[in-house]
């Protein structure tokens, strides 16, 4: 599955964590693949987080639940107009970044059109998600993730968040159709 497309959790979801869940495949190679749930948001604002690392200055951008893997992380999904050392591409479109130095840009003014801050990241194994996606034993395919193909920053970062799920699942059921055509 190429990296930006979106996993949209079914409606008979299984795992109560990814219920109504649309996530960004940021990574899939061999080792496994990793992801950001985008429509997590938490109580806590960047603020928050920066205030800890004694950074001058508050973001009081929202923080969202990137997934349940090492919640301590701070990951920023940006499009790929801007760039820190740490900054790696995703795909067109999108990079992300992990590092002290992005909230440092952002706090000079210096900062992507389109971004969202997440703490932790989803993952699977080597073959997993494949194999959740296909059906294979121990998974169902009619609980399986849907999937829609690359969106872009603009479209997704600009989607109201109380309205992702239902708008990413239209996505998915309108190219799925164009592809039967």
């Amino acid at each position: 599955m190429p990296s930006g497309d979106l996993l949209i959790a079914p409606p008979n979801m299984p795992d109560p964590r990814f219920r109504k869940a649309v996530i960004l495949l940021t990574h899939d190679l061999a080792s496994g693949a990793f992801a950001l749930c985008l429509n997590r948001e938490t109580r806590h604002r960047v603020g928050d987080i920066i205030e800890d690392l004694g950074i001058g200055f508050d973001l009081p951008h929202p923080l969202y639940w990137g997934g349940p893997v090492s919640p301590s992380t701070i990951w920023m999904l940006h499009s790929d107009d801007w760039h820190t050392d740490n900054t790696h591409e995703v795909c067109e479109g999108w990079s992300m970044t992990s590092s002290r130095e992005m909230f440092e840009q952002i706090g000079d003014g210096d900062e992507p059109q389109h971004y969202r801050f997440f703490a932790g990241y989803c993952s699977w194994g080597p073959g997993q998600l494949q194999a959740e996606l296909a059906g294979a034993e121990p998974w169902s395919r009619d609980q399986s993730w849907l999937v829609a193909q690359n969106p872009g920053p603009s479209w997704l970062l600009e989607q109201p968040i109380e309205h992702l799920w239902s708008s990413a699942t239209t996505l998915s059921s309108h190219q799925a159709v164009a592809s039967w055509l």
